[in-house]
């Protein structure tokens, strides 16, 4: 998906996550903070949940193995070039 849809979800939660308290001060009473709490981090972990599952490969060094792949593959190529392998 695209970063715009994330950044659009989570300017979403904050806001939803800030009116909360005015939503649910008449049935918790004194009790409205921690339910807020309870409640909005519950919902932001699982939006960062889902952004995890759509984009996994942002944690993991792609770059540095794909870099440390084709050195590899360079060496190799060199080395049978130069005749240090040849049959």
């Amino acid at each position: 998906l695209p970063t715009c849809f994330t950044r659009h979800t989570s300017r979403l939660l904050w806001i939803w996550s800030n009116l909360l308290p005015f939503a649910i001060y008449p049935v918790c009473g004194l009790y409205t903070l921690p339910t807020t709490i309870a409640i909005s981090y519950s919902i932001m972990g699982i939006e960062d949940i889902g952004v995890q599952l759509e984009e996994p490969f942002n944690i993991l060094p792609l770059r540095q193995y794909a870099d440390n792949t084709y050195d590899s593959v360079h060496f190799i190529e060199s080395a049978y070039a130069n005749g240090k392998y040849a049959s």
